[in-house]
């Protein structure tokens, strides 16, 4: 990063020197060339008549004649020797040709066949700056910007030090650096997201590691218990032996498989309901869909129709709201005594989906726990993996929405899952889709 910053100042610099150049071969090349053809055209007329005087008086009364044209003149006039004036060979051709010529601060004109320059000056300065004084004012000017720029680009590289450093930190293994935030206004929005990128990776591979160990560990259930059936089965002296520990192998199979299952449809969640179009779906189609698929699963139990709705839309990703959904009413199903209700209800853009039951509830204990993953209350007797509710907290978050659980007055477990309503302007309604398909 510090060489970034170095490579750029220079090249500040050099386009400032560049600029400085320029500007001073277009004052030369230009400005002072016009003044010099001014000059001459003005102060020629003058010096060609002196030199036509001289020539007229004779050289042997030179000095006379020098005098008389210097009591004309306001500035000293002089006769000098030409090898006394170091001239480039254009000014030296422009002289035998005649003119007059600009030299310095001093007009020459050449006295004919001689090695002699009639010479007029020093001459009156024009006011304003020399062209020495206006390129060092441009030099200051430039010097004062790279100055400048070096102020004010110091506290950025500082930052992108800052950023790069951090990186490297987080590339070595440490999730917990951070860049610092000085809290100043000339702090870069990088800053915040980066952080804020870090604090996400970080949790991210956190969760992904807290998975890894639950997982784990619910597969060591099962798969002991297909070791240790297995080894009963070598032993089994009956063939209805031998048949009752092949079964406790294909139950402690069909566990690990909904289990893989489940943990699929989990990790999956993230991918399918960031890319999945979302569409306009009917809220109470939704619910009924719902308890579709799972009201035949438990037969004892009467699964009230929601009533109320039939006008409540959102704009959802719909296969992942009815997987959200089908798994709160599956588990109301699973441990109602005799009745599960789904309510839903729409209010300032949100719409909310109530599930409960007349079961033994949540503990208040438990429900800070209890969406997350292989999380299962005490004294749980009911089939599952553990990670039905874990899915439908991700469902909701991913679909920009959450869930929660209270008492519910039918004396279980309320559910509730709250999602906006609209996210993006509504297209026109289509019908509703298929109760009983599976999405």
């Amino acid at each position: 990063m510090t060489r970034l910053f170095i490579q750029f100042y220079c090249g500040v610099l050099l386009i400032l020197f560049i600029a400085w150049v320029i500007q001073a071969y277009v004052f030369r090349g230009t400005t002072e060339s016009q003044n010099i053809s001014v000059i001459e055209s003005a102060l020629s007329g003058g010096a060609l008549l002196a030199r036509d005087e001289i020539v007229a008086g004779g050289m042997e009364h030179l000095d006379d004649t020098v005098a008389s044209i210097q009591s004309r003149f306001a500035y000293p006039v002089h006769v000098v020797d030409r090898s006394e004036r170091r001239m480039s060979p254009t000014l030296l051709k422009r002289l035998d040709e005649g003119e007059a010529v600009l030299y310095g601060d001093s007009i020459e004109v050449a006295l004919p066949e001689t090695e002699w320059l009639f010479e007029l000056g020093p001459l009156p300065r024009f006011a304003g700056p020399r062209r020495s004084d206006i390129l060092l004012g441009l030099g200051s000017v430039f010097g004062l910007v790279a100055m400048a720029i070096a102020i004010l680009m110091r506290p950025i590289a500082r930052q992108f030090r800052s950023v790069e450093q951090t990186a490297l930190a987080i590339a070595e293994g440490d999730f917990s650096a951070r860049i610092k935030d000085t809290g100043r206004r000339r702090s870069l929005p990088i800053v915040g997201a980066f952080n804020t990128m870090a604090e996400r990776v970080e949790s991210l591979l956190q969760s992904q590691k807290e998975l890894l160990q639950a997982v784990s560990h619910e597969f060591r259930t099962p798969l002991a218990r297909i070791k240790f059936a297995t080894e009963l089965v070598r032993s089994a002296d009956t063939e209805e032996k031998r048949n009752q520990r092949v079964d406790s192998i294909d139950d402690a199979t069909d566990k690990l498989d909904d289990l893989v299952a489940e943990l699929l449809h989990y990790t999956r969640t993230d991918e399918q309901s960031q890319v999945a179009p979302r569409e306009r779906v009917s809220a109470q189609a939704i619910a009924l869909e719902a308890i579709g698929q799972h009201a035949p699963l438990h037969p004892n139990i009467h699964f009230d129709s929601p009533t109320g709705s039939e006008t409540i839309d959102l704009v959802t990703y719909e296969a992942g709201l009815v997987r959200a959904l089908g798994n709160l009413v599956g588990n109301a199903g699973k441990y109602a005594n005799s009745q599960v209700r789904v309510t839903i209800t729409d209010q300032a853009n949100r719409v909310r989906f109530l599930v409960e039951d007349d079961g033994p509830g949540v503990p208040a204990a438990d429900r800070r726990f209890i969406f997350e993953p292989f999380h299962r209350l005490s004294g749980d007797s009911q089939p599952g993996t553990g990670l039905g509710l874990a899915l439908v907290r991700r469902i909701c978050r991913r679909l920009g929405g959450a869930v929660t659980v209270d008492d519910s007055p039918l004396g279980g477990a309320a559910f509730q899952i709250e999602l906006p309503q609209s996210l993006l302007p509504m297209p026109p309604r289509h019908s509703a889709p298929d109760q009983t398909g599976d999405r």
